[in-house]
């Protein structure tokens, strides 16, 4: 049974338990349950922590799961759509891949904790390529994306551009079954 699961915020740690929870829901559905997931995003992205827990449940889940870019996948929300095995995008959506930044809490901190934060940073573009080249894996490539590049320039890519980086199989107007069991997170 297909289940539809829209995550239209950003990316916290409240809004991934939630992600989490319904998933973990449609799967353990006692009437219907979940043979099949499409997750529906649309998120400016926001914490980093989250966003690489939300992925790596995501992969963990025993049933398909297929994404889709309702409008806008940016930022870390690019980590939790490239969960899926099968990713697809609405005509007029976008992708935003943009330099990581640290939002400084407090206004003191020695030169130790700037060095972690700018490991801390390193280490969150490296796995962000990790997920890209992983996910991209075997795709046919007009030209092999350097996605350190992409990301530490920020690009804009369409649905077009998006499909001849791998990010997407296919571009496709959103279509939600009548007869699916849908979800939201909307923390």
């Amino acid at each position: 049974m297909l289940h539809t699961v829209h995550y239209l915020t950003d990316v916290n740690v409240a809004s991934v338990r939630q992600l989490m929870e319904v998933c973990m829901a449609a799967i353990s559905n006692a009437e219907k349950p979940a043979t099949e997931i499409k997750l529906y995003i649309s998120s400016k992205g926001g914490d980093t922590v989250a966003g690489f827990t939300a992925y790596n449940f995501l992969k963990t889940l025993p049933v398909k799961l297929t994404t889709h870019n309702l409008s806008n996948v940016e930022s870390i929300a690019n980590v939790i759509f490239m969960a899926g095995s099968e990713r697809t995008a609405s005509p007029l959506s976008r992708f935003l891949l943009h330099p990581l930044y640290w939002g400084f809490g407090t206004p003191n901190a020695d030169h130790l904790r700037l060095r972690e934060w700018t490991s801390c940073l390193d280490d969150d573009l490296d796995r962000f390529v990790k997920v890209f080249d992983l996910e991209t894996q075997g795709f046919n490539f007009p030209e092999k994306p350097v996605w350190r590049d992409l990301i530490t320039s920020t690009t804009i890519a369409d649905p077009d551009r998006a499909g001849s980086l791998g990010l997407i199989q296919r571009v496709e107007e959103a279509r939600i079954p009548a007869d699916c069991i849908k979800w939201w997170v909307a923390s």
